[in-house]
């Protein structure tokens, strides 16, 4: 399969309603909202559904044509400044402007473009503060605590995130036009929409870090990483989509207590995956669970025999392609796996300039890297976003030390809080120091665009050793918890 794909760009000018509807248009906008909710409803026949569906379509022509004499060039001048992507969702969030609605006169051929998000979730990205957060999306400083706690995003950032970055930005509809699924852009968008949704609500909103906040910020991380030009050069346009999803499910279910935890306590999880990976087999089992559901299985409409335009060579089937990227790379993020992620990294970042190989492994390696990275990539945010994530996994993993303590079990390494509450500096530095800063310094000598992580990270490393000769506490640093 080719690598290398470019920012998902919009393409073919679609008009846009003016501002002022009459009846007939707003009795059809909710006749489509209502058949939008209808095909929210989990378990709908399938019969319905298609029924719906055609419905739904004639109420996108009818819109279409009673709007055709107000549509005009003043859609040019609206939200100057803001880049293409930005200005296509704010188009399309805060104008009437439909972009489902393809004029008769668009040419046959034309690539499609972006598509939008489910009834609900456009909903969720409807206020200002929504607006703003998404603007980072893309950008290493993303804050994914903050956008979480938003109100119209609570309980949801998987869905509104992967939804926004996927569909919004245009890459679903860059799937279809490249041939990757075997469906419209808008049918493989409904399911992977459900399928976020499911996603995030497997995600225990108890759990301090291992949460949907943390998915969030994976998946940002992830979406600023695999645009950087070297990753474009050596994945495609599904691994992109692929990892994106990987980062939404790679901690879904989690249930605060780690791996050690499970084994020794010989939990249902540790029994179930013979205490290989307990929690990454768990994360990863349960994501395609979910893609069994009908109405969320994404998968089952990727193509089994693709092969690229002109191409000779062999059909792939991208369904055991991806299922295999999947699992090998939600597997990669178990810490314990991170010394041989390491040897790894810096073995290819040496051979980088001897072998430009394209190969399924090296895919999956990449990969790999990336989700890894972007897991453990906390301490190399901007200070605000870094003590955010500080906080929540040391209060995290104290909880996992009470609980042990109340099981009278060994208290697990970082775990205990009466020792924790005065280390959090020196626990910090030596975090950056033997893990995180040896890995980013590999991935930045084979990727030099992911500086960033170097650079903030340099930063909170002089930060900690600071706070450690001032012997600062939890409370010292985190007043009024």
């Amino acid at each position: 399969m080719s690598r290398g794909y470019g920012d998902a760009s919009p393409s073919g000018s679609r008009p846009v309603a003016a501002k002022h509807k009459g009846g007939a248009e707003r009795l059809l906008l909710s006749v489509r909202s209502k058949i939008g909710e209808a095909l929210d409803v989990d378990g709908l026949p399938k019969e319905a559904e298609t029924l719906l569906r055609e419905a739904e379509s004639l109420l996108r022509r009818g819109e279409h044509q009673l709007a055709q004499p107000r549509l005009g060039s003043e859609v040019e001048e609206m939200f100057l400044g803001a880049d293409e992507h930005a200005r296509r969702y704010l188009l399309q969030t805060y104008t009437e402007f439909d972009m489902d609605v393809v004029p008769a006169a668009q040419e046959a051929g034309q690539p499609s473009s972006p598509m939008s998000p489910s009834i609900r979730t456009t909903r969720a990205l409807s206020g200002e503060a929504v607006i703003a957060a998404l603007e980072k999306a893309g950008q290493f400083d993303f804050d994914a605590v903050a956008f979480s706690e938003l109100k119209e995003v609570a309980g949801k950032p998987i869905t509104v995130l992967g939804s926004y970055v996927l569909s919004s930005c245009g890459y679903i509809g860059q799937l279809e036009e490249q041939g990757w699924i075997s469906c419209p852009a808008r049918n493989f968008e409904s399911r992977l929409t459900r399928f976020f949704t499911e996603i995030d609500r497997r995600y225990r909103p108890e759990v301090i870090y291992h949460n949907s906040s943390h998915a969030a910020d994976v998946m940002a991380t992830l979406h600023w990483c695999l645009r950087l030009p070297y990753f474009q050069k050596h994945t495609s346009l599904l691994d992109f989509a692929v990892s994106v999803i990987a980062g939404a499910v790679h901690d879904v279910g989690h249930p605060g207590f780690n791996n050690d935890f499970q084994k020794l306590t010989s939990s249902e999880l540790a029994l179930r995956y013979n205490d290989k990976s307990v929690l990454e087999n768990f994360h990863v089992a349960t994501c395609f669970e979910v893609i069994q559901r009908p109405e969320s299985n994404w998968f089952s409409l990727l193509k089994t025999e693709f092969r690229e335009a002109d191409s000779q060579a062999e059909a792939v089937n991208l369904q055991q392609y991806v299922r295999k990227l999947l699992v090998s790379i939600v597997l990669g993020t178990d810490m314990a796996k991170h010394q041989k992620h390491l040897t790894e990294l810096q073995d290819l970042a040496s051979q980088e300039a001897k072998d430009s190989s394209n190969s399924m492994k090296r895919t999956e390696q990449l990969l790999t890297f990336a989700l890894h990275a972007a897991d453990i990539s906390n301490p190399c945010k901007p200070r605000k976003i870094m003590m955010d994530w500080t906080q929540r996994v040391n209060l995290e993993f104290w909880a996992q030390g009470d609980e042990e303590r109340r099981l009278n079990l060994p208290i697990s390494r970082m775990c205990d809080r009466q020792q924790g509450v005065g280390s959090i500096p020196t626990g910090q530095f030596l975090f950056i120091k033997h893990v995180v800063e040896p890995y980013m310094s590999a991935l930045v000598k084979l990727c030099p665009e992911a500086s960033l992580l170097t650079t903030s990270l340099e930063d909170n490393k002089a930060f900690w050793q600071e706070k450690e000769k001032e012997k600062a506490s939890f409370d010292d640093l985190f007043p009024g918890l």
